[in-house]
């Protein structure tokens, strides 16, 4: 049972991790960054199940044999590269989304001292 949990958990993440090797900073259609966005969901669902699992059987399982205490381990570091991958998905949008508003900030103020910068020349010029 823990294998395949461990199999799918590791197939999720690694479709995920192609998906991630794209950047959101990509001009990518609102389709394909929807979809991201659904596999990363997928993603936290399978994250929440396999935190579920090791509650379980920290818990309530006595566990003695070592292949058992292995796949527990296996699925702990399962869980524990989800977490970064997600964690770094939610740096990246975040980070793309500041990026966005400096570039829309910096053409917004470009503007504005380009106005300046005409009427201060403006006005220098009739005063002479």
């Amino acid at each position: 049972m823990n294998e395949v949990v461990i199999g799918k958990a590791r197939e999720k993440l690694s479709s995920f991790l192609r998906l991630f090797s794209t950047s959101p900073s990509s001009s990518t259609s609102s389709a394909s960054h929807q979809d991201d966005l659904d596999e990363l969901r997928k993603l936290e669902r399978t994250m929440r199940r396999i935190r579920a699992t090791l509650h379980d059987a920290e818990e309530h399982w006595n566990i003695r044999e070592e292949s058992a205490k292995l796949r527990l381990k296996e699925l702990k570091e399962v869980a524990y590269d989800i977490e970064d991958v997600v964690d770094e998905y939610e740096y990246e949008v975040n980070r793309c989304k500041i990026e966005a508003l400096h570039r829309a900030d910096g053409v917004h103020n470009t503007g504005k001292r380009k106005h300046q910068e005409f009427h201060m020349t403006w006005f220098s010029d009739q005063e002479n």
